[in-house]
């Protein structure tokens, strides 16, 4: 939904964790995301949603971005510990934890 709604163009920016789409945006969406500050997390061992999602989203706004706007924070391993059927899915957690995301944001 995150992402949806940045095509809205009514947010600054945004921080999304653990995309769960295909990845593969339409055209549209793509136009609408252009220059728009997108900062993307994801764990590799995401058990849930594969961390391939989110590497196609982030080509796909990088292709499409005339500067860099694009973030994306990638993680091997589940930074908060979890296991079992959530291992990999804490980047939210983790992307709350940390102070750049809020002086980013500011920034925007």
């Amino acid at each position: 939904v995150g992402v949806e709604l940045l095509t809205s163009k009514r947010f600054a920016g945004g921080v999304i964790a653990a995309y769960g789409f295909t990845g593969t945006l339409p055209p549209k969406a793509l136009q609408r995301l252009r220059d728009v500050p997108v900062w993307v997390f994801h764990s590799a061992d995401d058990v849930i949603f594969p961390v391939s999602c989110a590497d196609k989203l982030v080509a796909g706004l990088r292709g499409v971005n005339s500067k860099d706007v694009v973030r994306y924070s990638r993680f091997d391993k589940d930074q908060e510990g979890f296991t079992g059927d959530v291992r990999g899915h804490s980047t939210g957690i983790t992307a709350s934890k940390d102070p750049e995301v809020y002086k980013w944001l500011l920034s925007l």
